[in-house]
């Protein structure tokens, strides 16, 4: 189920650019790092970690749940639910080479305890039936093509009751020939779907009391300021972490800028629960 272009998304290249943001912090390439100088490096998603506080919260999280982050990145929801709440987190990444700097940035954080990290496709990764009490995903799925096929998994993987925290990019209008090629090669999106459709598919793969909020009102604007925000710092931001790197998330942020601006691209959170 590999999306061939995923590998070379501008939002994941180069990854030095992470050891760039540590090494600006004091910290060496075989450092151990306090998993809060890892937070504004390794969460790839809107507002961060108070977007990982809400699933928590939302899922009713504690000390020793037990979650999948599918889609998991560079692992940064994964520690943080494994430092700040205490989760056992299996963290499912399909890309070989941001597996290993996750694996590694998470080993250096003294959390191998408590993460897992799999390098596998959320498809046919094996996980034990009923085996965790809920599952997360940060901006992933739009990525899949069989997005069905891997909500089945999710709720597959989940004990009676056990809840999902889904935030996603969705379609609000067609897109236009040239926005929509924008996004399947800038973005990646192979799956980005009327929030009414998303919610659908929650319901065909088994779960129960199915809620979306949409976050159009907040992600389009947001995505706006970012990326002026982005522009005004990039002498700042390519001294730290190279211009290859300032380069590449300002084609991806000004893709997602101009598709929020067209009005077919928006947000939305999806929670369920496995019945």
């Amino acid at each position: 189920m590999e999306n061939a272009g995923l590998a070379a998304m501008p939002l994941y290249t180069p990854l030095d650019r992470v050891g760039r943001g540590l090494a600006a912090q004091g910290i060496g390439p075989a450092d151990p790092i306090p998993p809060e100088a890892l937070f504004p490096l390794d969460q790839l998603h809107y507002h961060g970690t108070e977007a990982v506080r809400l699933a928590a919260e939302t899922l009713g999280l504690r000390d020793g749940s037990r979650v999948p982050d599918i889609g998991s990145g560079l692992g940064g929801p994964a520690r943080w639910l494994a430092h700040a709440v205490g989760c056992q987190v299996t963290a499912v990444e399909l890309q070989p080479g941001m597996h290993a700097l996750a694996e590694d940035l998470t080993r250096r954080s003294g959390l191998t305890g408590c993460v897992t990290h799999l390098c596998a496709d959320a498809l046919t990764v094996a996980l034990p039936v009923g085996g965790f009490d809920a599952a997360a995903s940060w901006l992933a799925l739009l990525h899949m093509p069989d997005r069905h096929g891997v909500l089945a998994r999710m709720r597959g993987a989940l004990r009676p009751g056990g809840g999902v925290f889904i935030e996603d990019l969705c379609g609000r209008a067609p897109f236009a020939p040239d926005d929509l090629r924008v996004l399947r090669q800038v973005v990646c999106g192979v799956m980005v779907t009327g929030t009414a459709d998303y919610a659908a598919e929650l319901e065909a793969a088994g779960f129960t009391n199915v809620a979306s909020t949409s976050l159009t009102a907040d992600w389009p604007p947001f995505a706006a300021q970012r990326l002026a925000a982005r522009r005004a710092g990039h002498a700042d931001y390519a001294r730290i972490h190279g211009e290859a790197a300032w380069a590449a998330q300002e084609r991806f942020y000004a893709a997602i800028a101009r598709l929020c601006a067209s009005g077919s691209l928006g947000g939305v959170r999806l929670m369920a629960r496995a019945g």
